[in-house]
C-alpha cells in the first residue's frame, strides 16, 4: 500500500493560513491607502504667489502680479482673492480714478468662481506706494476656496516686502540761514518729477511756522491760505521753482518750514515726499510795529475813523542815524480826502514818508530810544461795489523803516525792518419793510380807510440788500400787532422760507445765505406776505400799526462778525403805496 505524501504539517498549514490572511490585509490596506493618496487634497499643490519690484519710488505707479494655479486633483470651488495694501497707498492708475486706501488696508475681495484641475491665472495690479525713504511696505493676498471633495475651506497666503527708495517727485526748500526778526525774507521752493511717469494734478504745498506772514509768491498760490500751488500736469524730468516772500515774527530761535510734493486725487492731497527745513531767527536791532485805534487787530465799518500809530525802537548798542519810515496804505475803502498826518503823503502811491525833516527823532536815534508817529484816515461812507469782484474789502498798512547805520554783526548796506497790519471791513445789510393795499403780487380786500370790526388786508414786502461780503444765517423777524392776523398768502423768492407762529405772533424769514452785491448789482432778495387788519373802536381816528419793528440778524462770512439791521413800525398810511396816503389810513367808525 502506497503512503500519501504530506506537503505541510499541521503547524505549517496554520502558519501558511495566518501568512495568507496577513498578506491579504496588507494588500487591501495598501490599496485603500493608495486610493486615498490619489484622492487626498494637498494644499501645498496650490501655487499662490506675488511678484513685482522689491524697490519703488514713493508715489510711482508699479505693477505687481498675483499668480494662482491649481496643481491638485480637485476642483477649487467658490475661490475668492483678497488683496491687502499698506495704508495711504493709491491703487489703480494714479492719473485715472484710483482708489485711495487710507487706513483700510484691504482693497477688495475678487470673486474667481471655480478653479479647475490644472487651471489658474495671473492678476496684474497697479499701485503707488506712499512712504518715507527706506521704509518697508508690504502687499499681501489671500486665496480662499473649498476643494471639491471636502466640506472645509482652505486658504493660501502670499506677500511681498517692498522698500521705498526715494520719491517720484522731489521738493527742496531754500532760504537764508538766518533772518532778522520782523524782516522780510526771500525763500525758494524747487520741485521736480524724477520718474518716467506723467503726474496729473501735481501739487506743492507748504506748512509755515507760527507767526509767519505771507507777503508774495511767484507763481501766485492757489489756495486762500497762500500755501499751495497746483502745477497741472508734470511731465517726466520737468522741474520748476516758486519764489516766496514772507516775514517771520516768531519768538523762538528757529522757524520750521515743511515742503510737500505730490498729486491731488479725488480732492485729496497725496503727499509723495516732504522736507523739513529750519531758519534761524536773529533779533532785529531796530524794532517797528503798528497799531490801529490802540489795538493790533480790529474790524472796521463804513465811515469809521482809523487812528494808526507806528512804533519804533533802537535795540542796538549804537546810535542809528538818518532813519526813513515809509507807510503805504492799500485799499479801495480808504477815504484819502480825510487823511491827517505830519508826514509827506504821495497820492501817486498812497505812501506817507517820515524822515528827520518832519520827525526830528529820526536824525539820531540813540540806543534804547523809542517813539511813534501817527496818522488818521476814515473809511469811506459808501462801498465801492462796481463788479462782483468788489467784495471782502481789506484796508492794509505796510511800514518799512530804514537806516544807513548797520550795527555789527549784520553785514548789509542798510538796515531795513518792516511791519504790516490789515483791517477787514464788515459788510452792511439793510432790511426794508414796504406795505401796499394796491399790490399786484397779492390782491387785497376790505375798505379804505379801514372800518371798526371789519377786515382790511395789506401786502407786506421785505427786501434785503447786502453790500461787500457774503452773509450766512440770515434771519428776519417781526411781530404782528394786536388786531392783525396772518392770512397765509406768501410770494417772492423768499416766500417759501416764511414761517408764522400763531402763539407768539412772530413772522420769521429764514433767508439762509445771501451773496455780496445783492440789492446792488443784483435785485434785492424779497419775501412777500399778506396780513389782515381788524381795527377796534379805540383806534378810531388814528393810523395804526400793521407790522411792528422788523429786525435782521446775520453772520459776515468774511469777518466772522454778527450783522444786524432793523426798520421801524409800518402803519396804515402805507408810505410806499401812492394809492393810500394819510386820507385813507385813519380808522373809521
Amino acid at each position: 500500500m502506497t503512503q500519501a505524501i504530506r506537503f505541510f504539517t499541521p503547524i505549517q498549514r496554520k502558519i501558511l493560513i495566518i501568512a495568507s490572511v496577513t498578506f491579504g490585509i496588507l494588500l487591501i490596506s495598501g490599496a485603500v491607502y493608495f486610493y486615498f493618496w490619489l484622492t487626498a487634497f494637498k494644499k501645498s499643490q496650490v501655487d499662490f504667489s506675488i511678484t513685482g519690484p522689491t524697490q519703488v519710488q514713493s508715489g510711482s505707479p508699479s505693477v505687481f502680479t498675483i499668480s494662482f494655479w491649481n496643481n491638485t486633483n480637485q476642483i477649487l470651488q467658490s475661490a475668492v482673492l483678497t488683496i491687502r495694501y499698506p495704508k495711504d497707498a493709491v491703487a489703480g492708475d494714479i492719473n485715472s480714478n484710483p482708489k485711495i486706501i487710507g487706513t483700510d488696508t484691504i482693497l477688495e475681495n475678487i470673486e474667481l468662481g471655480d478653479i479647475g484641475i490644472g487651471g489658474g491665472s495671473k492678476r496684474d495690479v497697479m499701485v503707488s506706494l506712499i512712504g518715507f525713504d527706506k521704509s518697508i511696505q508690504k502687499i499681501g493676498a489671500t486665496l480662499l476656496y473649498k476643494p471639491q471633495n471636502t466640506s472645509s475651506k482652505f486658504e493660501n497666503n502670499a506677500s511681498i516686502d517692498i522698500a521705498i527708495n526715494g520719491s517720484a517727485m522731489s521738493v527742496d526748500f531754500r532760504g537764508p540761514e538766518s533772518v532778522l526778526f520782523g524782516d522780510k525774507g526771500m525763500y525758494e521752493i524747487r520741485y521736480k518729477n524724477i520718474s518716467d511717469k506723467v503726474f496729473r494734478n501735481a501739487r506743492v504745498a507748504m506748512t509755515y511756522p507760527n507767526q509767519f506772514s505771507f507777503v508774495a509768491a511767484d507763481p501766485i498760490p492757489t489756495g486762500s491760505s497762500n500755501n499751495t500751488w497746483d502745477l497741472g500736469d508734470l511731465n517726466p524730468g520737468e522741474e520748476g521753482d516758486i519764489k516766496l516772500q514772507g516775514i517771520l515774527r516768531d519768538s523762538g530761535q528757529v522757524a520750521n518750514f515743511t515742503a510737500f510734493a505730490g498729486v491731488m486725487v479725488n480732492s485729496q492731497f497725496i503727499k509723495f515726499t516732504e522736507l523739513n527745513s529750519q531758519v534761524s531767527l536773529t533779533p532785529a536791532p531796530l524794532q517797528v510795529d503798528i497799531t490801529v485805534n490802540g489795538q493790533t487787530s480790529i474790524f472796521a465799518n463804513t465811515n469809521d475813523l482809523l487812528d494808526f500809530a507806528v512804533h519804533y525802537k533802537n535795540d542796538s548798542s549804537i546810535p542809528l542815524s538818518s532813519l526813513v519810515l515809509k507807510v503805504r496804505l492799500d485799499g479801495t475803502m480808504y477815504d484819502f480826502t480825510t487823511l491827517k498826518t505830519d508826514g509827506f503823503f504821495s497820492s501817486l502811491n498812497n505812501t506817507i514818508t517820515f524822515n528827520s525833516a518832519n520827525t526830528p527823532g529820526f536824525a539820531n536815534l540813540t540806543p534804547g530810544d523809542d517813539g511813534s508817529v501817527t496818522f488818521q484816515v476814515k473809511v469811506r461812507s459808501r462801498y465801492l461795489v462796481r463788479t462782483f469782484r468788489d467784495k471782502n474789502f481789506t484796508l492794509s498798512v505796510a511800514a518799512s523803516l530804514e537806516t544807513p547805520t548797520v550795527p555789527p554783526p549784520i553785514v548789509a548796506k542798510t538796515l531795513l525792518v518792516s511791519a504790516d497790519l490789515s483791517v477787514k471791513v464788515n459788510t452792511q445789510a439793510t432790511i426794508q419793510t414796504k406795505g401796499y393795499y394796491f399790490d399786484e403780487a397779492i390782491k387785497n380786500s376790505g375798505l379804505l380807510p379801514p372800518r371798526v370790526n371789519q377786515a382790511t388786508t395789506y401786502t407786506i414786502h421785505w427786501l434785503i440788500t447786502n453790500f461787500s461780503s457774503d452773509l450766512d444765517n440770515v434771519v428776519v423777524k417781526a411781530t404782528l400787532p394786536q388786531g392783525v392776523s396772518w392770512t397765509g398768502k406768501t410770494g417772492g423768492a423768499g416766500g417759501p422760507a416764511l414761517d408764522f407762529n400763531a402763539t407768539t405772533g412772530i413772522v420769521t424769514w429764514n433767508a439762509g445765505k445771501i451773496q455780496a452785491a445783492t440789492g446792488v448789482l443784483l435785485s434785492p432778495l424779497e419775501a412777500i406776505f399778506q396780513v389782515s387788519l381788524t381795527p377796534s373802536v379805540d383806534q378810531v381816528g388814528s393810523t395804526v400799526p400793521v407790522i411792528n419793528e422788523t429786525a435782521l440778524t446775520a453772520k459776515d462770512l468774511f469777518t466772522g462778525n454778527d450783522i444786524t439791521a432793523q426798520t421801524p413800525i409800518l402803519r396804515t398810511d402805507m408810505p410806499d403805496d401812492s394809492g393810500v396816503g394819510l386820507p385813507k389810513s385813519k380808522i373809521q367808525q
